[in-house]
């Protein structure tokens, strides 16, 4: 047995990589410093709350996190795995967490009011439609006013600029 001091275990970051040309996944742990320059500038993620996963038994937990890395995967490749319709279940993933977003919401849950809020700017851009802006807004306000945090940043800095370009989308109107 070693007598020297165990290293001080960092914060790492999982990083997955699709090597498409050699059809193999790569995982990397990197520490979480080094990843904040690609996290600040990415998509914003898939953000599924861990209760989310603790709420369901650990094999359905482990299926579900499977999915939905293989169906991110899938979006981006130009190689795609195949191992299942992952655009469809990426979907239906998707109605979900709105659903749950949107009873969370009702319930007057400020973090999931933010989200949805961001939910319906991204149909805005989409839709063209001033009642998914307006909704954006509402939430939005919501949100901040419940003390959300990234909802008081988002108004205060944001806002205007993701209206701004909502707004000049719907004057566009709705793509042929």
């Amino acid at each position: 047995m070693s007598t020297e001091p165990m290293a001080k275990k960092e914060k790492r970051d999982l990083l997955i990589h699709f090597d498409e040309e050699k059809q193999v996944l790569v995982f990397y742990t990197a520490p979480v410093g080094d990843t904040a320059a690609i996290r600040t500038k990415a998509f914003g993620g898939v953000r599924p709350d861990i209760r989310f996963f603790r709420e369901k038994a650990p094999d359905e937990a482990e299926r579900v996190i499977g999915s939905m890395v293989f169906s991110v995967i899938d979006l981006y490749a130009l190689n795609k795995i195949g191992i299942r319709d992952y655009a469809a279940l990426a979907n239906k993933a998707h109605i979900e967490y709105v659903a749950d977003l949107e009873s969370r919401a009702a319930q007057n849950d400020a973090e999931a009011q933010y989200h949805l809020s961001m939910e319906y700017h991204s149909r805005t851009l989409q839709s063209a439609k001033q009642s998914d802006l307006d909704e954006a807004e509402r939430l939005l306000k919501a949100s901040a006013a419940g003390g959300f945090h990234d909802a008081k940043v988002a108004l205060e800095n944001d806002w205007e600029l993701m209206k701004g370009a909502a707004k000049r989308r719907i004057k566009r109107g709705p793509a042929a």
